[in-house]
Order: structure tokens, then C-alpha cells, then sequence
């Protein structure tokens, strides 16, 4: 059960509907919510200014925090459940930090799409380090993708540790009895990976919780793994896509590209992102 949840801005404006989407699906879960809003609002850290010049700028960091603040208060005004509002206030190499403790101490982060975000260097920094940091659960939810309630889910399966950690973190997220269907892409049978049956021991695992699971072993056919899973997300009306992060070296990811790089540049559909 969802009982806690941190939802991730940098501003009221661009991210209103994020936020009435974040809070729908908490209202929906009867969960509390709170606002980390990130500000990165501080100057340049290795440069300094004059001394004489310290009290403007924290005059205008201090304008800026309480705009910022008053904007995301206004976003949630006459939201069906209380939002708590966490203002922080640092330089964009410290703040992805701040997002990865903030995971530490949650059921799940919720995260919105890149539009959201009035600094987008930012929502990849807060999304990466909550991911491979926090030892929580990262929600996406991307432009206008609605999410309240988990009927309908898609894993995908490619017996990796990471992949294991993100069917554990969807017993949680999912409704009670809802669909998942396993799906594999391109697998190699092998002893200590998939097995003979690729899908069919993870799946075997969630039915015991109660699930309906399917299991569909597909092909890429030329499409990157991401595109495979998303495509098959969409036709089968799945409410979320469940995928384990940064199962490769993150070498690899840099050099050949990666599920997890690309689900975080470029998603339709609501993620569950799971290390």
C-alpha cells in the first residue's frame, strides 16, 4: 500500500498539471503528498561576487523562493486531499541530492515530463539520482498521461536484479487482482538469466500476490527495446509500464544507449522506474 508520496517540482506554472495529476493519484491511493520544490536559484558557486553585493543577492534569492512557493501553493488550492510544501533552495550540482533523499524517506517519487520542469537539466539530475540513489521507487508521469488507479500494468522482464526489484515495487503500486502482463523482448534462454521459459518464473511469482499475468515473449524487430515496450504498453491499454533502471554499466548506457536513458528522455505513458 501507498501510504507516503514526494512529488518533484521546480515551479507552479509549467508543472500545474503535473501537480493535479500528483495529487489525483494520491488523493486516489489515500495517501499524503508532498511538494519537494527544487530552486535553483543560487548563483554560481566559483564565482564570486563583492562582499557589498551578498545582501542584494540574497534578497533576490529570498523574491524568488517565496514566488516560487506562492506558485506551487496556488497549484494545489482546492485539491481534494492536504499537500504539504517542502521549499529547497540550493545550486543545480547539489539539488539532484536533495531529490535522492527526499526517495529515502517515501512509499514512491513522482516525477512529471520534461515540460514541467522550467529547468530540464534539473528533472534529468533529480530523476537519475532519486533512481540509482534513493532505494525507492520513481514514478514518471509525463504529459497529459492521467493515472489514479493500476488495473492494467506492463513489466518488463529481462531477469535482471533491477527488473526483480521493480515486480516487487508493482505489487505495491498495482490494485489488488489487476493485469500485468510479463513481457520479455528479445531474451536468450540461459541458466542464470531467464531460464528455459523466459517470463514464466516472475510470473509465477505474481500470480501468488493475487494477479492476473500473462506472459508474451516479443520480438524488437528493429525497434529500440523501449519503443518495444512502450508500444506494447499503449496497444494493450495499460495504465503503467514497470521496468527495472540501469540494469547495464552506466558506461554502457553513455556509449550504446540504453532502456532506462531513454524512457527518461522520451515517454508517453506513465513509468515505474525501480533499482
Amino acid at each position: 500500500m501507498l501510504k507516503d508520496l514526494v512529488a518533484i517540482v521546480d515551479n507552479g506554472e509549467e508543472a500545474r498539471g503535473f501537480i493535479k495529476d500528483a495529487t489525483a493519484f494520491a488523493a486516489a491511493q489515500e495517501a499524503h503528498l508532498a511538494i519537494s520544490l527544487m530552486m535553483d536559484i543560487f548563483d554560481n558557486a566559483a564565482v564570486l561576487p563583492p562582499f557589498d553585493y551578498y545582501p542584494v543577492i540574497l534578497d533576490r534569492i529570498d523574491d524568488e523562493a517565496k514566488r516560487r512557493t506562492e506558485s506551487v501553493k496556488a497549484a494545489v488550492e482546492g485539491a481534494p486531499i492536504p499537500v504539504e510544501i517542502r521549499p529547497v533552495a540550493d545550486t543545480l550540482a547539489y539539488l539532484g541530492g536533495a531529490s535522492r533523499v527526499e526517495g529515502r524517506y517515501a512509499d514512491l517519487l513522482l516525477i512529471g515530463g520534461a515540460s514541467a520542469f522550467e529547468n530540464r537539466k534539473l528533472r534529468r539530475r533529480s530523476l537519475q539520482a532519486a533512481v540509482t540513489g534513493s532505494g525507492g521507487p520513481v514514478l514518471v508521469l509525463p504529459d497529459h498521461a492521467k493515472l489514479e488507479r493500476v488495473g492494467r500494468a506492463v513489466l518488463g522482464w529481462d531477469a535482471s536484479s533491477e527488473a526483480r526489484r521493480a515486480a516487487r515495487d508493482l505489487i505495491d503500486v498495482a490494485d489488488p487482482g489487476a493485469v500485468i502482463d510479463v513481457v520479455c523482448v528479445d531474451p536468450e534462454p540461459t541458466a542464470e538469466g531467464h531460464g528455459p521459459a523466459p517470463g514464466s518464473d516472475i510470473a509465477r511469482h505474481l500470480a501468488r500476490h493475487g494477479f492476473k499475468v500473462d506472459v508474451h515473449v516479443i520480438a524488437s524487430a528493429g525497434r529500440r527495446i523501449s519503443v518495444a515496450l512502450q508500444d506494447f504498453a499503449r496497444d494493450t491499454g495499460a495504465n503503467l509500464l514497470a521496468i527495472g533502471a540501469f540494469a547495464h554499466s552506466r558506461v554502457r548506457d553513455i556509449l550504446l544507449g540504453g532502456v532506462t536513458r531513454d524512457l527518461i528522455d522520451d515517454v508517453s505513458l506513465p513509468v515505474l522506474m525501480s533499482r
